[in-house]
């Protein structure tokens, strides 16, 4: 996926990469609040996240990726 730096995704790349994040945060047995926290957000945005239904930006992909200490190409590829 190419996408701008400020820009968002499309509906369905949100619905692949939302489903990557909570792999990567169950696989790291974090919970939703756990993770919110350390994001400096709320459970619930970051529910809309994993569910595909809020919007987010290149940068906050970038630092879910930096607080789960994965790359951030592994939830680009959004080959399922």
């Amino acid at each position: 996926i190419q996408v701008p730096l400020h820009s968002s995704f499309p509906y369905k790349s949100r619905q692949i990469i939302g489903k990557k994040i909570k792999q990567v945060r169950e696989k790291k047995q974090l919970t939703l609040e756990q993770l919110a926290d350390l994001l400096g957000t709320d459970r619930q945005h970051i529910w809309n996240i994993e569910a595909g239904r809020k919007n987010f930006t290149m940068d906050y992909l970038d630092r879910i990726a930096k607080v789960l200490d994965v790359s951030l190409s592994e939830f680009l590829n959004t080959n399922i």
